[in-house]
């Protein structure tokens, strides 16, 4: 029985042996292979592991404290720095020395009464000077001159030989003041202006005003009879008329002519 026993154990060995290996697939089903062991490697420096995070939070808040502490220095520094004080500008300067603005006068003229002679042509006036400024002129000298305006001639009135000097000596703010005379030409210095076979004349009347501390102003006025319309336009005086009084005349500021 126990010889037996190892025939039969040895046939089904070798039966065993012989068997081929069933293919993948077909038959019994594959036996898995078994795991392999992998070598246990420690991570490097270098090496990160999955889920790991890149920068470490303390790195971070140590970052954050650093600049928190620079930042409280920097409040502390500007605190303790001095304040520099700014002082305020200076007033601008006043031209105490500048010159007061030249008073503004305004002059008007009436003509009161006119005569001719043989000799003389004669007018009365009634001046006014008005201060049209804020200050007062003081020692005013005005001179009144009559004249005889010729074509193509200067009409500026020669100062040196004005007539009828008048003074007045004190003129407030805003207030005027009136001068009444008369001023003569003689009748042989009328240069008459020829309208076909009519002479004309035409008078001028010119005022010079000088005063303390400012320049002479000059106003210029012609004469004539009132022409038609309400422009202010006056009309040449006749020369063939006989001596005697002249009629009603009416006086027109015009540009004062250049010396």
């Amino acid at each position: 029985m126990p010889a037996a026993t190892a025939t039969t154990a040895a046939p089904a060995a070798q039966e065993a042996a012989v068997t081929p290996a069933p293919e993948p697939g077909f038959g019994a089903l594959e036996t898995p292979a078994a795991p392999v062991a992998l070598p246990e490697t420690t991570p490097g420096p270098a090496s990160l592991a999955l889920g790991e995070p890149v920068l470490d939070w303390r790195w971070l808040a140590g970052a954050a404290a650093l600049l928190a502490l620079a930042l409280a220095g920097l409040v502390a520094w500007r605190r303790r720095k001095p304040r520099v004080l700014r002082l305020a500008a200076p007033p601008p300067e006043t031209q105490a020395d500048a010159p007061p603005a030249p008073p503004r006068i305004d002059v008007a003229l009436d003509i009161t009464g006119a005569t001719r002679s043989v000799m003389m042509v004669t007018l009365q006036y009634r001046l006014t000077l008005a201060n049209r400024t804020e200050r007062a002129v003081n020692d005013l000298g005005v001179a009144v001159q009559l004249a005889c305006a010729q074509r193509g001639q200067n009409n500026a009135a020669p100062l040196a030989a004005a007539r009828g000097l008048a003074r007045i000596a004190r003129i407030g703010p805003h207030q005027s003041q009136v001068i009444s005379g008369e001023v003569q030409m003689p009748f042989a210095e009328v240069a008459p202006i020829m309208q076909g076979r009519t002479p004309l004349f035409i008078p001028l009347v010119h005022v010079t005003i000088e005063g303390e501390g400012q320049q002479a102003i000059a106003r210029s006025f012609v004469v004539g009879t009132p022409g038609p319309g309400s422009e202010g336009r006056v009309q040449p005086l006749l020369l063939d008329m006989p001596p005697g009084s002249l009629p009603d005349l009416k006086a027109r500021a015009i540009t004062a002519p250049a010396g």
